[in-house]
């Protein structure tokens, strides 16, 4: 063994160094990195998030409706389900599977919300969006299958 260290010391050498920092990282934690995931696992599976029922929630939220057991996910709002003139507030897929088949659709309305898990995404782009045209659309119909104001 110390005829092949004699020949290669800077390899000797490497090989401590690499060790030793190894060992030196092995035995710290970061705490807060713990905390943080921690913390996303509980907001992720149990926590709820304040939510104004007359206000439309964006597109990517996730709740749980009234009488449920499995959460699901918001991917669209003033929906109409296929074949039928009913307005929906939202239409959903199941979370975390997402739109697996058009039969796996739900269509609710607000008020079949019990509880929020998390909040889609909102820039200002989403805010003009809700401001400007969901909070002005006023009472809606179906004509020829498509959704329009009842007032034109």
């Amino acid at each position: 063994m110390i005829a092949i260290m004699r020949g290669k010391p800077h390899v000797v050498v490497l090989f401590l160094i690499i060790c030793f920092i190894l060992a030196a990282c092995g035995d710290k934690q970061n705490s807060s990195d713990t905390i943080l995931i921690e913390e996303s696992g509980a907001k992720s599976s149990s926590a709820s998030v304040a939510f104004n029922p007359e206000e439309f929630l964006p597109v990517g939220s996730v709740v749980l409706l009234k009488g449920g057991n499995k959460r699901i996910m918001i991917c669209g709002r003033i929906q109409a389900q296929a074949d039928t003139n009913v307005i929906y507030d939202y239409s959903a897929c199941y979370y975390p599977e997402g739109i697996i088949d058009t039969s796996a659709m739900f269509f609710f309305n607000r008020d079949a919300i019990e509880t929020v898990y998390f909040r889609g995404y909102e820039d200002q782009e989403e805010l003009d969006y809700r401001s400007n045209v969901l909070d002005q659309l006023g009472e809606l119909e179906i004509r020829d299958g498509v959704i329009v104001s009842k007032d034109k």
